[in-house]
């Protein structure tokens, strides 16, 4: 297949997708101030699953077929989604968006620790290493100063994102071994699965039927779970399809960025020096372990990773 350098539709698209990512940081924020956690995870997940079985039904796609892809979509929906938009909910109770975008922004990192230990194709180097220390470092500045005050609120809150950016990290190891032909079709599976899983947890460990929300915070849950998880979705397979994955991969630098401004912009979240610092570190870390920017890749290309919801 023949390579090109990405176009200013491909651009576009990606400019849109980190938007429209780096914002559910700020709508997280918005549904859980008055819907629970996990009964918001749950809706959302729902949602989207919905969302994108209708455009399967309307594009006449077929189920995944066979027992290994099953098991693969049940650890992914696991590790991709149930797990870690509960864990994001949570946090972000106590956790303001902008912060939460820049927690998140270390997910690429720990993905190459991951790899390195579960992959035999995809080892550390001395750049990644580098790059990973840096990142460490602004990790530090970020949650070293919460952590001088011991086990508080906001350092647990800090440390379940983590956790979150850990379990995508892990999820994106994993999805390399899925053998699934239809990408839309599985990543479908994947979300309604997490919706099943995690319904049961928001009735054993909150009351759904009882929650009293306005307008605003209903709002914000129906906008995570057909547009932040439905439809970006899409967008994501539209964008790894125009111009490949490694190009794609790209969004892991825009959307802790984008997280930042939608916080500075809605919430007057104003990231203090510590937090700049951070988010600079943790940016130039990923940039030196992937060796810099990916400006053309072929196109189209195996969706190597590219099932992130």
């Amino acid at each position: 297949m023949a390579h090109r350098l990405p176009n200013a539709g491909d651009y576009g698209l990606l400019l849109l997708l980190s938007a429209i990512w780096g914002s559910s940081f700020v709508f997280i924020k918005v549904g859980v101030d008055e819907v629970p956690p996990i009964t918001m995870t749950a809706i959302r997940l729902f949602l989207a699953a919905v969302f994108l079985l209708l455009v399967m039904a309307v594009t006449k796609r077929s189920f995944p077929k066979g027992k290994g892809v099953w098991w693969m979509l049940l650890a992914s929906a696991v590790t991709g989604n149930a797990l870690p938009f509960s864990l994001i909910a949570w946090g972000q109770q106590t956790i303001p968006p902008g912060t939460a975008a820049i927690l998140m922004g270390v997910m690429p990192l720990l993905t190459m620790v991951l790899a390195h230990v579960f992959t035999v194709d995809d080892k550390l180097n001395s750049r990644k290493v580098t790059g990973m220390v840096v990142g460490l470092v602004g990790l530090c500045v970020l949650v070293g100063q919460a952590a001088l005050h011991g086990l508080t609120a906001d350092l647990v809150a800090m440390l379940a994102l983590l956790a979150a950016a850990a379990s995508y990290g892990f999820n994106a190891v994993l999805i390399r071994r899925m053998q699934a032909p239809d990408k839309v079709a599985a990543v479908t599976m994947i979300i309604l699965l997490s919706a099943i899983m995690v319904l049961p947890f928001a009735f054993m460990l909150e009351d759904p039927l009882a929650v009293e929300a306005g307008v605003t915070a209903w709002s914000a849950v129906v906008t995570l779970g057909v547009l932040h998880a439905a439809i970006a979705t899409l967008i994501m397979f539209a964008i790894v399809g125009r111009a490949g994955a490694s190009f794609f991969s790209q969004l892991n630098l825009l959307v802790p960025i984008a997280g930042v401004i939608w916080a500075a912009m809605l919430f007057s979240e104003i990231p203090g020096p510590n937090a700049l610092a951070a988010l600079g570190l943790i940016t130039l870390g990923i940039l030196i372990a992937r060796g810099g920017l990916a400006l053309g890749s072929p196109a189209p290309i195996a969706e190597k990773g590219a099932l992130k919801p």
